[in-house]
C-alpha cells in the first residue's frame, strides 16, 4: 500500500530524502520549519505524525546502563533480539558520512549487517522486537574508526537531520544518538553540535544524546562539559581499551575520577572491551576495575563494552559476570 502524502509534506520529504543522497538543497528551511510542521508545533511531532514516525519509548536513558556496540561490519552476527538480556542499551555501529569524512553534505548513511544468521533481512523487526518487547533502547553510533564529521555551518547540521530522521522512519523509530565523529585531528564543532543535539530531543522527546570521548583528551573534555550544561548531553562514555595504557586498571580509576568531577558521576558511562588483545582487559580485570569506580562513586550510571560480537565468541562474559555487578549494585559474584 502506498502512502499518499499532502503536497506540502511530500515536498518537505523529499528535501530530506535529497539531503540523504548529497543533493545540495539551497533555501531548505530550518529543522524546526522542515519537521515540525509548524514553528513550535507539539514539540517537533507535526510532521512526524503525518509521515507515521513513532517517538521513542519513554523516559529517556535508563537509570543503570549496561550497554554494547554492535558494529555492522560482520557477516554474521547475532540478530538484535538475541542478544543476551543484560544489554538494555544497543549501539548501532555505525551511520557514516556520506562522501567520506569529515563529510561532504553533513548527511549519514547505513549500511546493514551482514545477513549470515539473519541479522540484516530481520532488522528492522528485530530492532522493534528490541525495543518495545525487550525494553532496551537501541542508539545509532554516528562515526567512529576513522570517520569523523565536521559541521561547520547550519546547512551541513541541517542535513545530518534530514539523514537522521530519514533513517529513523527506515527502521521504525530508535531511542537516540551517540556522537562518534570527533576524534584524532576531528575537532568537534560544540556549538552546530549543541544545535544539532537539542533538535533531535525536541523532535524526539526522550531522545538519547551520548558520547565516547578519548578519556586523556581535554578538547573531548570540554566538548562533553558544554554539551551537558546546554541539556544536549544525557551521558559520556569514555572508553578504556585498544590504546596504549588505557586498559590498566589504576589509570581508569584515576581518569573515571577526572571524568566525575567534570560531568557528576550519574552522567559517566565507563567503556571496557574484554579480549586478549593487546591494551583490552580480561573478565576479571573488569569486574575488579569496576567494583574499585563503583565504590569510590556509587551514582555511576553503568558500563559499556566494545563490542557484542566478540562478547558472544567468548561467551557473553561481559554481560553475564560484569553485567550483574553494574546493574545490581553490592552485586559481588563474578
Amino acid at each position: 500500500m502506498k502512502l499518499r502524502l499532502p503536497g506540502a509534506v511530500a515536498a518537505l520529504l523529499v528535501v530530506a530524502v535529497a539531503t540523504l543522497g548529497g543533493v545540495a538543497a539551497s533555501g531548505v528551511p530550518d529543522a524546526a520549519g522542515l519537521f515540525s510542521g509548524s514553528a513550535g508545533a507539539a514539540g517537533g511531532t507535526g510532521l512526524l505524525s503525518l509521515l507515521g514516525i513513532g517517538q521513542p519509548a519513554a523516559g529517556g536513558a535508563p537509570a543503570r546502563i549496561l550497554a554494547g556496540y554492535y558494529p555492522a561490519w560482520y557477516t554474521a552476527p547475532a540478530r538484535l533480539r538475541d542478544l543476551d538480556p543484560h544489554y538494555g542499551v544497543v549501539y548501532l555501529f555505525a551511520a557514516r558520512p556520506v562522501g567520506g569524512p569529515p563529510g561532504t553534505t553533513g548527511a549519514v548513511y547505513w549500511t546493514p549487517p551482514g545477513d549470515g544468521r539473519g541479522a540484516a533481512s530481520h532488522f528492522n523487526d528485530d530492532l522493534q522486537y528490541a525495543r518495545k518487547v525487550q525494553g532496551r533502547k537501541v542508539i545509532l553510533s554516528v562515526g567512529g574508526d576513522g570517520n569523523g564529521m565536521s559541521f561547520p555551518n547550519r546547512a551541513k547540521s541541517r542535513a545530518f537531520i534530514a539523514s537522521i530522521v530519514a533513517l529513523y522512519r527506515q527502521f521504525g523509530g530508535f531511542d537516540g544518538l551517540d556522537w562518534n565523529t570527533f576524534q584524532a585531528a576531528q575537532r568537534p564543532d560544540t556549538a552546530e553540535m549543541i544545535w544539532i543535539s537539542l533538535e533531535l530531543k525536541r523532535l524526539f522527546p526522550g531522545f538519547i544524546i551520548s558520547a565516547p570521548p578519548a578519556p586523556w583528551n581535554s578538547v573531548d573534555q570540554r566538548f562533553c562539559l558544554d554539551m551537558l550544561r546546554a541539556g544536549a548531553l544525557d551521558y559520556a562514555a569514555p572508553q578504556y581499551y585498544d590504546g596504549p595504557n588505557l586498559a590498566d586498571p589504576d589509570y581508569v580509576i584515576a581518569n573515571v575520577d577526572q571524568w566525575v568531577a567534570l560531568l557528576g558521576a550519574s552522567h559517566v558511562v565507563v567503556g571496557f572491551g574484554i579480549n586478549s588483545a593487546a591494551n583490552f582487559m580480561s573478565d576479571a580485570q573488569a569486574a575488579a576495575t569496576w567494583r574499585a569506580v563503583q565504590r569510590r562513586h556509587p551514582d555511576l550510571r553503568g558500563a559499556f563494552n566494545w563490542e557484542l560480537d566478540t562478547d558472544e565468541r567468548q561467551g557473553w562474559p561481559f554481560a553475564r559476570k560484569i553485567g550483574p555487578l553494574v546493574l545490581q549494585p553490592g552485586h559481588t559474584a563474578l
